[in-house]
């Protein structure tokens, strides 16, 4: 995926800049140590000794005499370091990767939360709610979806955990203005977004706008537009029906980013106040089809009460 190697590339210049910080504190540790006479005697006798020892054993004679002088002017810059508290040594702050980041090809534990904030960043995750599935109230209230709202809060639940083989590649939830979509699709996003699931979230009209720009824009300028929400591993629509239709614009980019994401096997979910015939008239058959094909789509109306006129 083109953004998890970008933000591979993030991650490793972030912690080379890391290693070359503490690589200049350690010179700096260094120069301080070495002008002091003592350690600087030091220093060159174990330098002699280390090159002696080496060259005793290439050779391969006898070097336990160089040896012993090696071993012994390394304690003396030693005993000098632990007595005036000279540090010469290259901290690491992660053992398990060295402060690379990775462990082989996989990403350090230490790394994750820096994974965490830049796909958040381009999720444009930061503007909602933090919404969790556990702060689901449904079953709390006498509202007419009470139940259905509840089982659908752990299919969704069940969706995220299994997000890398589910077979759910499309949900569409429609319903009546404030029976729950936007909350169910909040925390949908903040719960792919604590795994390190890349997510768009954005609302119809943001969707409509951005391919308007992209439509207007010169082709080499056109990507800035696109890239994420066709390359993101869930994209989220959010209120689909209340943007305005604009001409050559909505509809057909609309089904080119549904279609491109289902051939790509991206997973995207879209909320509607709409119904399907509604939605049918309004983007067209092919569109809707897609997104409702039972192969492969989670389709739910949600019928019930306006939420916001409960307390709880």
């Amino acid at each position: 995926m083109r953004y998890a190697k970008r933000y591979t590339r993030i991650i490793s210049a972030r912690y080379a800049a890391l290693r070359e910080r503490e690589e200049r504190d350690q010179q700096a540790r260094c120069r301080v140590a070495r002008s002091d006479e003592d350690f600087a005697k030091a220093e060159s006798a174990f330098s002699q000794a280390s090159l002696d020892y080496a060259r005793a054993k290439a050779s391969g004679a006898d070097c336990e005499a160089q040896k012993a002088a090696f071993e012994k002017t390394k304690a003396v810059i030693d005993e000098i370091c632990a007595k005036k508290g000279y540090d010469l040594s290259l901290h690491v702050h992660c053992k398990n990767c060295n402060d690379t980041g990775f462990v082989g090809e996989r990403l350090c534990a230490c790394a994750m939360p820096l994974y965490l904030a830049l796909v958040k960043q381009d999720s444009g995750i930061k503007r909602i709610p933090k919404v969790t599935f556990d702060d689901n109230r449904a079953a709390d209230t006498d509202c007419r979806q009470s139940k259905q709202l509840c089982v659908l809060y752990d299919k969704m639940r069940e969706f995220c955990d299994r997000f890398s083989d589910t077979r759910v590649k499309f949900i569409l939830l429609t319903g009546q203005s404030g029976v729950g979509k936007t909350t169910l699709a909040y925390a949908v996003a903040n719960a792919l977004l604590e795994k390190g699931v890349s997510v768009c979230f954005v609302t119809a009209f943001e969707f409509n706008n951005l391919m308007l720009r992209y439509h207007t824009t010169n082709v080499s300028a056109r990507s800035q537009y696109m890239d994420f929400l066709l390359d993101c591993d869930m994209l989220i629509i959010d209120d689909l029906g209340t943007e305005p239709v604009l001409k050559s614009v909505t509809k057909e980019y609309l089904y080119n980013v549904v279609d491109t994401r289902l051939v790509n096997g991206k997973k995207t979910m879209v909320t509607s106040n709409l119904n399907l015939e509604e939605l049918m008239a309004r983007y067209g058959e092919r569109t809707v089809s897609r997104m409702t094909n039972k192969t492969y789509s989670l389709t739910k109306e949600l019928l019930g009460d306006d939420l916001r006129k409960f307390r709880f």
